[in-house]
């Protein structure tokens, strides 16, 4: 432990003259320093100190690391979260919240080492963007990180971790708002990596988000719906989600039942109505007659006769055949824009129809 806090002192010297002298002492120790993992990953205070140092490294450091050091950080970083995935997050047991606040504020002080897993994933997303600037800035032949090599890192991370992720877990608040601002910025930016996870954890991903998406907290809902509009976006443009949809056909249709019920129809959507109309958009241009058969038979749960006419009615309005096709046929700029705006109105008006005699009772 004592080492590891040594190493970790010196990870948290950013501010130091000529701090380019830290990644030039730690890389070449960053492999053996994974490697403890294996040996006291049972121990769950040295395991969480060593996610904290690599956490804290790539936080102070990633900035400045050359493509070399960011290769060694990168293999370093994969071999730890695999080795604590195998260790932890098959064998995590999550407890129910104890009623007693102490109780339950050690319970949650037990997944910092989850926690520091995630934000380690976060910091190194960054290096995609800082190198981008620096190139703008300054015309370097210097050689830089691929992006492929940052995007594969996170998605092998994510993958350790998704194991775990249960809605009792995501049920403490720091952990749930670090998990979706991840996932819902990956699968935002690089869905078409999300659709080639192993079918079993692309299933459980869908299904964290589908538990996040009706968050009381805006922040994590909306990080969740982008992530769908990503999806959504990727299937249009490339087919991306056919292998996951060979194994679960039933998927896009779960979804688009799930952002309706749990969102769109109750009164929380309101604070986050944008990224809700957004995400619907491209969900219903993916297959409109299936989304037409969901609504049917939504409606046929409805109590009256009235309420299933005014819903259909309510649907017909929204779904524009002009708008939806120009999704379809992937507008570009200002066209696109422009479809966006116009949805984004009527979905305002559908929202205040149907929650007119659905909710407002």
């Amino acid at each position: 432990m004592l080492a590891v806090e040594m190493y970790g002192g010196i990870a948290l010297s950013s501010e130091m003259s000529q701090p380019e002298r830290i990644p030039q002492f730690l890389s070449p120790y960053l492999s053996d320093l994974s490697g403890l993992m294996a040996y006291y990953a049972d121990d769950l205070s040295i395991c969480e100190r060593l996610l904290v140092l690599f956490c804290d490294y790539a936080e102070q450091f990633i900035v400045m690391l050359n493509h070399d050091q960011c290769v060694a950080l990168f293999a370093a970083s994969a071999d730890l979260l695999k080795v604590y995935s195998a260790h932890h997050c098959a064998s995590r047991q999550i407890q129910r919240r104890s009623e007693s606040t102490e109780a339950s504020f050690e319970e949650e002080q037990s997944y910092n080492d989850v926690v520091c897993a995630i934000q380690l994933l976060i910091h190194l997303g960054t290096k995609d963007f800082i190198d981008v600037c620096a190139e703008n800035v300054n015309a370097s032949s210097a050689p830089r990180v691929d992006s492929s090599q940052i995007t594969d890192i996170i998605f092998f991370g994510l993958q350790q971790i998704l194991p775990l992720m249960t809605q009792g877990l995501l049920q403490y608040p720091v952990l749930c708002s670090k998990y979706f601002s991840l996932v819902g910025f990956m699968m935002d930016t690089y869905p078409e990596k999300a659709c080639s996870l192993p079918n079993d954890l692309f299933q459980t991903l869908i299904d964290s988000m589908l538990f996040g998406m009706c968050h009381s907290d805006p922040f994590v809902s909306k990080n969740c719906l982008n992530g769908f509009k990503g999806l959504a976006t990727e299937h249009l443009n490339s087919n991306a989600m056919s292998a996951q949809l060979a194994q679960q056909p039933q998927m896009m249709d779960q979804i688009a039942s799930r952002l309706l019920s749990d969102v769109v129809f109750q009164s929380l959507v309101w604070d986050r109505l944008e990224a809700a109309g957004m995400a619907l958009l491209p969900i219903i241009a993916t297959d409109v007659n299936r989304f037409v058969a969901l609504v049917n038979s939504m409606a046929q749960k409805l109590r009256t006769a009235e309420q299933q006419q005014r819903l259909h009615s309510a649907f017909a309005k929204l779904v524009n055949p002009d708008l939806i096709k120009g999704v379809q046929n992937g507008l570009k700029g200002f066209e696109a824009r422009k479809v966006r705006m116009q949805f984004k109105h009527d979905f305002r008006i559908f929202v205040k129809e149907v929650h007119s005699f659905l909710i407002m009772k």
